[in-house]
């Protein structure tokens, strides 16, 4: 893996917390951000396909509320509400 060289801004206390952590584990400060960016970074093809599959699953359930509903119009009720 090729590997780009950066410099960023974070606090002093994000910082310390940081290198407080590297140190308990052993590692490097570097290792440790690579760690949190590739846990923040993805979800892996699996939990991706069954968040899609929950949401259809809770999609069809709300069908039967939601028939003949008129979103639009109830968004534009809101909106016009809101501004008075």
């Amino acid at each position: 893996m090729d590997y780009v060289t950066t410099n960023i801004r974070i606090s002093e206390e994000d910082y310390l917390r940081l290198k407080e952590e590297a140190a308990k584990k052993r590692k490097s400060l570097s290792a440790i951000i690579r760690e949190k960016l590739a846990r923040k970074g993805g979800k892996s093809l699996a939990s991706k396909k069954k968040l899609i599959a929950q949401t259809k699953k809770l999609a069809q359930q709300n069908a039967k509320y939601l028939k003949d509903f008129d979103v639009v119009g109830t968004l534009r009720e809101m909106r016009y509400k809101e501004a008075k």
